[in-house]
C-alpha cells in the first residue's frame, strides 16, 4: 500500500439537509429561504428544479444509514434543518424535527459511524430573512438560541459540531453575485452578513464549551489558493485582495482571532467596514475552536484588469467557451482561466495541489490543530446502466488525487484527522438542479428515486476498509 493513513481515520461523505431530505412542508418544517427562492425564481436554476422532494432521505432515512454502513463509512458529515427544528427561526421547537434527527444519530451510531453534524448548511428560516436575515443583529441571537437547543437534545451523542458551513461562499452568492437568495449586489451588505455570521459562531463555540460537552467544535469553511493571473503587480494585489476577502476574512477570525489587517483596511478605504462594537470583536479568540473543517474544489488565478462587474455560473454542465464561469469586481479583482488546466464539464479546474496549500495554511495559523478535510468532490454526468451499475472513473481518479495531497500532508506533519467526499448521494445541487451528480449512490430521479451505488463507492469502501491504497 502506497498510502497508508493513520489509525482512526474517518473515511465519510456529506450531505446538507436541503439538499437531499425532501418533505418539505410537513410535519411542522417551516419554509427556508431556497424554498422560496426555487418557487419564486424557476428561471434562476437548471431545470427548474426544486429541493421539495430533494432524495426523499426525509423517508428513506434507514435505507440511506444501512447504505452508508455498506460503503464501509466510518463517519457521515450532515446538516440539521434549522426550519425543521424550529420553524420560524425564533419561537417554539418542532418536537417531531428533533425526533427525525434523534432516530438519524442513533441509527449512525448503531451501524458504527460517527455523526459529524453542521448546524447552518444555508437553509435560514424564511420568517427570519424577512426580518432582514443575517443583516440582522437579532439573528445572531436566534442562531444562538437555536444551537443550545441542538446541544442539550443531541450534545451526548455528537462527538463533532460545525457552527456554520461555507459562510464565505453563502455570502459571496447572496449578497455579491446575486446567484442566490436573497439575490442581493451590495458589498457593505455582504461584509455585515458575514461580521453577523463570525459573530454566531463565535458566541456558539462559547456556549458550546462553557457547557463543557464531551465533544469538539468548529467552523467550516470554503476555500481556494488564489494565485496571480501573471507575475505583474497589479496581479499580485488582486490576488492578495481576492484571497483577503474570500479566505483570511472568514479564517483568521476563526483561528488567529482577528480580522486581517489589511482587508480592515481595504474595507475602511471603501467605506465597507460592518457595523460592529469592541466587544463583538473580542468574541474572537485564537484558541477557541477544536477543529477547522476544509471544503477545497478548485483553484482561482486573479487579474487586476477588472474593468465591470459581472458574474455567471456555468449550470449546464455543457463544455462551451461562452458558458465559462466569469467572477470579476470592477476596479477590484477578476477571475481567470488558467490555460494549462484541467476542468471539469463546469467549468471548475481540477487541481490537487491546492488542497495541500490550504492544509498547510490552517496548520500554520495554528500548528497541530486538527484538520478535516469537510467537502471535497466532482460533479459529472453520470449515467446509469441497464443492469444497474454506474461508472464513474473520473470521479475515483478525482478523490484518489486528492487523497494523496492529503497522505502527503500528513506525512509532513499536518493533523488530518478525516475526509468526507461531496457528496453522499446526488443531491440537489442548487442552481445547478439535478443534472451535476457529486455522490457515491446514484439517485435515478425517473425511477422513484431509487439508490444504486457507485464504481466509486467501491473503491472507496477498499480504502475505508483498508485505511488507505
Amino acid at each position: 500500500m502506497q498510502h497508508p493513513f493513520p489509525p482512526k481515520f474517518i473515511w465519510g461523505s456529506a450531505t446538507a439537509a436541503i439538499q437531499i431530505e425532501g418533505a418539505a412542508d410537513i410535519d411542522g418544517k417551516g419554509p427556508s429561504i431556497w424554498d422560496q427562492f426555487c418557487q419564486q425564481h424557476p428561471e434562476r436554476i437548471y431545470q427548474q428544479a426544486t429541493p421539495a422532494l430533494g432524495c426523499d432521505h426525509y423517508h428513506r432515512m434507514s435505507e440511506d444509514v444501512a447504505l452508508i454502513k455498506a460503503m464501509g463509512h466510518n463517519g457521515y458529515r450532515f446538516s440539521l434543518s434549522w426550519p425543521r427544528i424550529q420553524p420560524d427561526g425564533q419561537g417554539a421547537f418542532n418536537e417531531k424535527g428533533f425526533d427525525f434527527y434523534d432516530r438519524l444519530i442513533d441509527q449512525l451510531l448503531e451501524a458504527g459511524i460517527a455523526p459529524n453534524v453542521t448546524l447552518y448548511h444555508w437553509d435560514l428560516p424564511l420568517a427570519l430573512a424577512e426580518q432582514g436575515g443575517w443583516e440582522n443583529r437579532a439573528t445572531v441571537d436566534h442562531f444562538v438560541r437555536y444551537a443550545a437547543a441542538c446541544f442539550e437534545r443531541f450534545g451526548d451523542r455528537v462527538p463533532q459540531w460545525a457552527t456554520l458551513n461555507e459562510p464565505s461562499w453563502s455570502t459571496l452568492n447572496g449578497y455579491v453575485t446575486a446567484l442566490h437568495p436573497p439575490c442581493v449586489h451590495s458589498y457593505k451588505r455582504a461584509i455585515q452578513v458575514a461580521h453577523h455570521m463570525l459573530c454566531a459562531h463565535a458566541l456558539t463555540v462559547k456556549h458550546y464549551h462553557e457547557k463543557a460537552y464531551l465533544g469538539q467544535i468548529g467552523i467550516v469553511l470554503n476555500m481556494s489558493t488564489v494565485y496571480p493571473a501573471t507575475a505583474s503587480a497589479q496581479d499580485e494585489t488582486a490576488a492578495r485582495l481576492a484571497d483577503g476577502a474570500l479566505n483570511r476574512w472568514f479564517i483568521e477570525p476563526a483561528l488567529l482571532g482577528h480580522y486581517p489587517d489589511d482587508v480592515w483596511q481595504y474595507y475602511a478605504d471603501w467605506d465597507l467596514l460592518p457595523e460592529h462594537t469592541g466587544e463583538e470583536l473580542g468574541w474572537f479568540t485564537e484558541d477557541s475552536i477544536d477543529f477547522i473543517g476544509v471544503n477545497y474544489y478548485y483553484p482561482h488565478y486573479a487579474s487586476g484588469n477588472a474593468d465591470q462587474t459581472q458574474f455567471y455560473l456555468n449550470t449546464s454542465g455543457e463544455k462551451d467557451p461562452a458558458q465559462d464561469c466569469i467572477f470579476s469586481i470592477k476596479g477590484a479583482f477578476k477571475f481567470v482561466k488558467n490555460p494549462q488546466g484541467r476542468y471539469t464539464d463546469w467549468d471548475w479546474e481540477i487541481y490537487p495541489e491546492g488542497l495541500y496549500e490550504l492544509l498547510k495554511r490552517a496548520n500554520g495559523y495554528r500548528p497541530n490543530i486538527p484538520i478535516y478535510v469537510t467537502e471535497n468532490g466532482i460533479g459529472l454526468q453520470d449515467k446509469l446502466n441497464p443492469d444497474g451499475s454506474v461508472d464513474d472513473p473520473d470521479r475515483i481518479a478525482f478523490v484518489k488525487e486528492h487523497l494523496a495531497v492529503i497522505h502527503q500532508a500528513i506525512e509532513d506533519g499536518i493533523n488530518v484527522k478525516g475526509y468526507y467526499m461531496w457528496a453522499l448521494m446526488d443531491n440537489f445541487s442548487w442552481i445547478n438542479g439535478y443534472k451535476k451528480r457529486y455522490g457515491f449512490l446514484y439517485i435515478d430521479r425517473d425511477n422513484d428515486l431509487s439508490r444504486y451505488r457507485k464504481a466509486s463507492s467501491y473503491w472507496y469502501q477498499s480504502v475505508a476498509e483498508n485505511n488507505g491504497f
